[in-house]
């Protein structure tokens, strides 16, 4: 086994700056330098000081206390990322419940099974109208709804967030009911479970990661070294999910720093919002960047003369330079005249964007950061509180998922299992003791089923999910995922699934990129179809080519013997997605189960 480093076990425990995460909820409020948050709806953006973000927490904890919640119970949320989002889950806890975050369009099957597993009493709704029709047969179950949308149709065991507010805001005034607040969150314990996240279930049975206050407090302590924020002028976007674990520990990580943060409404709406908000800090997924990638490079299509071809070259040198290298000459020409145009389409002032969640294409990573956008890769995942290493600026190795963060213990395991120990570490899936029996070594390390390596200066490098291997007939092992990730670099390749266990040889299916299908079909005057373009030989032969080029590095049972390409639009609500933009290979195989097997017939 290799050491990241080599520590005793039995250290003692890091020292909070705060006991719970209310208590730094509370504290953010109090200070002088905090100028509070933003929520943007109908194209307008909302501002919640910092005695509003106060008052409406302390309110709803109330509220919440009159309903009936009681400790160790939980509560659900399905609902859009916004300050409200927040207000609830503070609330929630002071109440000594777990919060349990939902997503639209989860199965009625899981929700049935989280609701149950997680003893969800109370569920807060943006608005019911935005549930999936399965879930609403579902609503009956629970003690209470709370829309927060108050032109949202209400159950009869409903009842609408503004109500509930004034509710609360009434027995603020009574002195007893504001003691009990203080007694609330004076006994808060920082092993106390805050939250129970459940995986997304896309194979087997949900897993329900139990998370202390203690896990969250020490992993955004770590970070503050990493990455500085000046209050009065740094702005962080919120654009994912708060419901995602990552997104919600960045908003935590916000509120220790005590930034302004802007909650986005719609992703759909990103280049908008850029535009208005012009934030310095952003936490995205590599499919967002992809996007931004994307819009970036066609300003070359749209150009005509000499600026179109000056635009290209730009964009050519970008793809491929190293981006540690020194600038030359061509650099600040391309710059002045390109490259900044880009990073003003996007707001033109970010000293941040950290993506995780999965690995971006290396030629957009080059590109992004040889015109000047700031990306930091990191790696985790729920159960480590999620982050277990991360590039900045005082440590990038583009290509790597950055150095562990301090307080962990990371280790390369057997089948280079990246193993982590330390205090954002979960203990445990709740009831699960099958699984807890099995997930941590004798030692204490965390098995994360993920692969990768250390290079000699320490940077962490993510290469396969042992979880994913697939098996082929001939009992050879393939690792889809660096291969995937080969397979969507390039232009015309929205994502790829490989396709390997229990057959003869390795197949994939290819998703249109239809932004590159556009670009290429141009030119040649055809006129942009679906159809067309999956029958075109100009796109076959290009993507055939780039295939062939791949297998070349590829052991003879790994490569790509047949691939099918498909012009579906990949999306979460079409279950094809995760709430994080991945994947869902079970999802996938089943949906396309008669071109799979085509290809073995």
């Amino acid at each position: 086994m290799s050491y990241c480093k080599i520590e005793c076990y039995f250290k003692d425990m890091e020292e909070l700056q705060f006991t719970s995460l209310p208590a730094m909820f509370f504290a953010n409020c109090e200070r002088s330098d905090f100028k509070g948050w933003y929520h943007r709806k109908d194209g307008e953006w909302i501002h919640y000081s910092k005695d509003l973000l106060k008052k409406n927490t302390k309110a709803l904890a109330l509220a919440l206390n009159s309903l009936g919640l009681k400790e160790n119970e939980s509560v659900g949320i399905i609902a859009p990322s916004s300050p409200n989002w927040l207000i609830a889950d503070i609330a929630i806890q002071m109440n000594h419940a777990r919060v349990v975050p939902l997503f639209p369009n989860i199965s009625s099957e899981n929700f049935a099974y989280q609701s149950k597993d997680a003893n969800i009493r109370i569920l807060i709704v943006n608005s019911v109208e935005e549930l999936d029709l399965p879930l609403l047969d579902s609503l009956s179950i629970f003690n209470k709804i709370i829309c927060i949308d108050n032109d949202s149709f209400l159950p009869e065991n409903g009842i609408y967030w503004d109500n509930l507010i004034n509710n609360g805001c009434n027995i603020l005034t009574e002195p007893e009911r504001a003691k009990w607040l203080d007694s609330q969150l004076e006994t808060i314990r920082p092993d106390d479970l805050f939250s129970i996240i459940y995986t997304s279930g896309s194979t087997g049975c949900p897993k329900g990661v139990e998370l202390t206050h203690r896990n969250m407090l020490v992993q955004i302590q770590n970070i503050v070294p990493m990455f500085k924020f000046d209050t009065q002028k740094d702005s962080c976007l919120t654009i994912l999910p708060v419901a995602h674990v990552l997104e919600r520990m960045a908003v935590y990580f916000y509120t220790l720093s005590g930034v302004s943060v802007y909650f986005g409404d719609n992703p759909q709406n990103l280049s908008h919002i850029l535009r208005e908000v012009r934030p310095t800090i952003m936490i995205v997924v590599p499919r967002i960047l992809e996007r931004l990638y994307e819009s970036m490079t066609t300003a070359a299509d749209r150009a005509k003369g000499f600026k179109r071809i000056l635009i290209k070259h730009a964009i050519k040198i970008a793809k491929i330079k190293d981006p540690q290298k020194r600038f030359d000459v061509s650099h600040w020409l391309f710059n002045s005249l390109v490259y900044k145009q880009m990073r003003d389409a996007v707001g033109g002032n970010f000293r941040m964007i950290i993506s995780g969640s999965s690995a971006l294409n290396k030629s957009i990573l080059r590109f992004l950061l040889n015109i000047g956008l700031p990306v930091f890769e990191g790696y985790g995942m729920t159960e480590c509180s999620p982050v277990v290493s991360a590039n900045c600026k005082q440590a990038i190795r583009p290509g790597s998922i950055g150095k562990p963060l301090p307080h962990l213990d990371v280790r390369i395991g057997g089948n280079n299992e990246i193993q982590v120990r330390g205090e954002s570490v979960f203990n445990g899936y709740h009831n699960r003791p099958d699984l807890n029996a099995q997930i941590f070594t004798n030692d204490g390390f965390y098995h994360s089923g993920d692969q990768g390596y250390f290079d000699d200066d320490g940077f962490l490098y993510f290469t396969g999910r042992i979880k994913e291997l697939l098996k082929t007939s001939t009992g050879k092992y393939v690792s889809p995922n660096p291969i995937e990730l080969e397979i969507i670099r390039h232009p015309l390749v929205e994502q790829a699934l490989v396709i390997a266990n229990d057959r003869k040889f390795a197949s994939a299916i290819i998703w249109l990129n239809p932004v590159g299908a556009r670009r290429m079909l141009k030119p040649q005057n055809e006129e942009y179809d679906v159809e067309n373009a999956l029958k075109s030989p100009l796109i076959l032969n290009s993507i055939n080519r780039h295939i062939e080029h791949i297998n070349e590095k590829l052991n003879h049972w790994e490569q790509i013997r047949k691939w099918t390409l498909v012009g579906d639009e990949l999306t979460i609500e079409s279950g094809l997605l995760t709430p994080t933009l991945k994947i869902r290979r079970t999802a996938a195989e089943k949906r396309y189960a008669e071109e799979i097997e085509k290809m073995y017939n």
